[in-house]
């Protein structure tokens, strides 16, 4: 019999994502883990809330076939068929103060981390407003437009 507020063995959708808690960093594929290194015997509830028909859940026990107790190793990564989870974009934002300077090792090093969005800006005056800073947060909010 299946308890309320308890989720099933199925640990995919836990593991579509990094685990968020610094004391875990667990990444996509791989169980939560404890501070000893083991197999943690639930999934951190910071993990399993980024799942929308888990939000509500009370707990969501590691299912056996992961081992809990276990010492923990990083499992194989899943292939993905987009590089990013839908709804997540990274926002780059690279910015050189005078217009003669070069932006080209800024923009190389963003698109090198994954960066599907840049923005970037030449020059400007210490009392100007950065337009490519403005433009790169009100990207993130859906205002200023």
């Amino acid at each position: 019999m299946k308890q309320p507020g308890v989720v099933s063995d199925d640990f995919t959708p836990m593991e579509a994502r990094d685990c968020p808690m610094s004391t875990c960093a667990a990444p996509t594929g791989s169980p939560c883990r404890t501070g000893k290194g083991k197999v943690a015997i639930r999934y951190h509830t910071a993990r399993f809330r980024l799942v929308p028909q888990l939000v509500k859940v009370l707990k969501a026990p590691t299912p056996a076939v992961r081992e809990p107790g276990s010492v923990w190793t990083e499992l194989p990564r899943p292939v993905c068929v987009g590089a990013e989870p839908v709804g997540h974009v990274r926002l780059g934002y690279a910015r050189a103060s005078t217009a003669r300077q070069p932006l080209d090792a800024q923009l190389a090093s963003l698109a090198e981390a994954g960066v599907t969005r840049i923005f970037s800006e030449k020059g400007g005056c210490p009392r100007c407003v950065d337009t490519g800073c403005y433009a790169a947060i009100s990207s993130l909010w859906g205002c200023c437009s």
